[in-house]
């Protein structure tokens, strides 16, 4: 079978082929319709671009000398077991789409796990480096761990989320503060005018107090608007219930898609008279559930910038810490509940 090339992918999706190449490079120049529609293209006719050769055109470019870059970039895990990051959906998502958007850049996207009991971080440094690999992509950190004991000298990394503290990589992560500001500026516009937010501990941290943070500003501009947060290092019925009946809020926002179904039935739970239920909405909607209102994080775009990244780094011999770290925020979308009819 003959090797398809970027001109062939030009031709069926009837651009030129500086288009394709900007558009497979996700550049903010073509727009997001033309980008998907041409990444749908390119993956159909199973296009895959040469990755030594694009670090070679980018050394040109540069009049640099040509980096040891290598066809594979590592998903580099901290977890307790080597699956255990795949308990989060999120993770998985972005994972996924990493996997694909390699792919169409040439690279294949591997597994690699620190805690295995005959690893230390040398011997994983070694590994990679022996086989070639100079690209990492950090997965979020466990709730346990917020540093990571690994020597990132030699290579282009990138770490996903907020949840890593040290060391100072550049990282990709969902904007969790325009998320909050959104959802906050959607329940002002629907009339809400009580309105709490409620998290825990845990969650509050792994996002560096950003969602709460944005929240509480939005207090301390319009007191009347909203309600003290509700934190705790757990959940309850009990005292969710019992803070609900004391406050009375007319909308909550919840952190993560699973506090979402816990309080939807603690809701549902309770005697509200003549006054209609609190309306809930989330952060951190479920893409796959049209019935939870609030914002649909962008993961894939998460993951598209991550690998975009990490590649161009590579590709530019753009090895170890960064002077200054930098980040690529990712907004959401609101969702409305879709309302389904029963049978």
């Amino acid at each position: 079978m003959a090797t398809v090339t970027m001109a062939d992918v030009a031709r069926v999706a009837g651009v030129h082929q500086t288009t394709v190449s900007l558009a497979l490079r996700n550049h903010r120049s073509i727009p997001e319709s033309t980008r998907e529609r041409i990444r749908k293209i390119a993956d159909e006719m199973k296009y895959r671009p040469n990755p030594l050769v694009s670090a070679l055109v980018a050394q040109r470019r540069r009049r640099r000398p040509a980096p040891e870059a290598g066809a594979i970039l590592a998903y580099l895990t901290s977890f307790q077991s080597a699956d255990g990051w795949r308990g989060s959906l999120n993770f998985v998502i972005v994972f996924d789409e990493m996997l694909a958007h390699a792919a169409r850049r040439g690279y294949r996207l591997e597994e690699f796990w620190l805690k295995d009991a005959d690893m230390t971080p040398e011997r994983m440094k070694t590994i990679l480096l022996s086989r070639g690999i100079r690209g990492v992509v950090v997965c979020p950190m466990p709730n346990e761990l917020r540093e990571l004991d690994f020597d990132f000298s030699e290579f282009a990394t990138v770490a996903l989320g907020v949840s890593l503290r040290s060391p100072n990589l550049d990282r990709v992560s969902i904007d969790y503060s325009a998320v909050m500001s959104l959802c906050v500026r959607r329940l002002r516009e629907q009339g809400c005018h009580r309105i709490a937010f409620a998290t825990t501990w845990l969650i509050d941290d792994r996002v560096n107090h950003l969602s709460l943070g944005a929240f509480l500003a939005e207090r301390q501009l319009h007191p009347r608007h909203f309600l003290p947060p509700f934190t705790a290092t757990r959940y309850d019925q009990a005292t969710f219930t019992a803070w609900l009946e004391r406050t009375r809020p007319d909308a909550v926002i919840t952190a993560i898609s699973g506090d979402y179904a816990h309080f939807r039935d603690w809701m549902d739970a309770i005697y509200w008279g003549d006054l209609p239920p609190p309306q809930l909405v989330c952060v951190d909607c479920v893409e796959a559930d049209p019935t939870q209102p609030g914002v649909v994080q962008n993961l894939a775009a998460e993951a598209r910038a991550a690998i975009d990244l990490v590649t161009s780094r590579v590709e530019r011999g753009q090895f170890g810490l960064p002077a200054e770290r930098q980040s690529i925020l990712v907004a959401g979308r609101w969702r409305d509940a879709k309302i389904t009819s029963p049978v």
